[in-house]
């Protein structure tokens, strides 16, 4: 069950800010970006990288744990997963320079990752080391599996999974290099004027429990993971291996897509992507012989990369929780090729069974059926 959980976005810097903006589609926080970059940064101010990322890190931290409502015993039996693309990278970009422009003798502030996970341990005072994950965007999603996978398994009692990812030259000039971004600086999935994604940076947490504390808690009827080799930047734009991680995800749960409330699409926004993200739901409506809505949460945070599993579960579930579904609230004119159900309103409901799907570089595909219908 997730007990708790916490983000800080573009959309805020507590998820209450967040869900309240959702919910009345306030665009406004995106005049805060800078309009020379396409990235949906936090709009908060910090002294330096290192501060920004601990200082988000710990907050986030905390955060989930108030919300999860842990007793002091509690908190120190949670096990830590930490998931990312570029973990601490933005605080080794600016070490680095600093070294050049010599203002420091260091010409890196960290080698690994061990430091972030140190960090944590000694915040919460867990009595047990981190485990850190990197499959691409796919993980934090992964890191979710796996703790959910240790907890259904009486391995572990709880856990807090953390999703970071935070603004830092090597990914956005990576992006760029492979002309991935949105030239118009405009974020439309699924639009048939659809031209590339917008990254964004975000921090989640979320704390799972083997016991349901609340009615409101999701519980995760099953996960599901897959890799597709066609390519190590694209998936097959056919979406076979997307549409099989879906349906087995299904198939693992018991269920049938009508069970099923909505999915929660990866929705990059790149033309590949797209691509293949179409067909493989196409194909999983043709086998059920059956439709459903489509959510997709990208367009209100930007692409998040490793921290998109836990940042767009901890949104949608908590948008459920307040009483709706999010709309499809910047598609112009949807791509010919989607079967998809959008709504363009907020849907109202307070009860869910949702399919999570997430695309990473590399092949790495992931599905999560989260319901509180249970």
């Amino acid at each position: 069950y997730i007990r708790g959980s916490s983000i800080i976005s573009a959309l805020g810097t507590n998820k209450s800010e967040a869900i309240s903006k959702i919910s009345l589609n306030d665009t406004s926080y995106l005049q805060n970006n800078p309009k020379s970059t396409n990235f949906f940064f936090i709009n908060k101010k910090f002294k330096t990288a290192h501060d920004k990322f601990y200082s988000i890190l710990k907050q986030v931290v905390n955060n989930a744990i108030s919300d999860a409502k842990l007793n002091t015993e509690e908190i120190k039996e949670l096990h830590i997963f930490i998931a990312s693309t570029s973990m601490s990278i933005s605080v080794n970009e600016e070490k680095h320079l600093d070294f050049l422009n010599k203002k420091s003798t260091n010409e890196l502030e960290e080698i690994g990752y061990g430091d972030i996970g140190v960090f944590v341990e000694d915040l919460i005072k867990s009595k047990y080391p981190s485990t850190i994950m990197q499959s691409a965007c796919t993980s934090s999603a992964n890191a979710f599996c796996f703790a959910n996978t240790l907890i259904k398994n009486n391995k572990i009692k709880r856990a807090i999974v953390i999703g970071l990812e935070l603004f830092n030259k090597a990914s956005y000039l990576g992006f760029k290099s492979l002309l991935l971004l949105s030239s118009n600086k405009h974020f439309i999935p699924f639009d048939e004027n659809s031209n590339g994604l917008i990254l964004g940076e975000a921090c989640s947490a979320l704390i799972l429990d083997s016991n349901k504390k609340s009615h409101n808690d999701f519980l995760c009827l099953s996960t599901n993971s897959s890799f597709d080799n066609h390519s190590l930047t694209n998936s097959n734009p056919n979406g076979n291996v997307s549409f099989e991680c879906m349906k087995d995800v299904i198939l693992k749960a018991k269920i049938n897509l009508k069970d099923i409330t909505c999915i929660k699409a990866h929705a990059t926004g790149s033309k590949i992507s797209n691509l293949s993200e179409i067909n493989a739901i196409n194909q999983l409506f043709e086998y059920y012989n059956h439709n459903t809505k489509i959510v997709v949460l990208k367009q209100f945070i930007g692409h998040t990369l490793g921290a998109c599993g836990t940042n767009e579960i901890a949104l949608l579930c908590e948008c459920i929780n307040k009483g709706f579904l999010p709309n499809h609230m910047i598609c112009e004119k949807h791509d010919n090729k989607t079967s998809f159900i959008f709504s363009k309103t907020n849907t109202k409901i307070n009860k869910a069974t949702v399919l999570f799907n997430f695309i990473g570089f590399g092949g790495s595909n992931t599905s999560i059926i989260l319901s509180n219908e249970k």
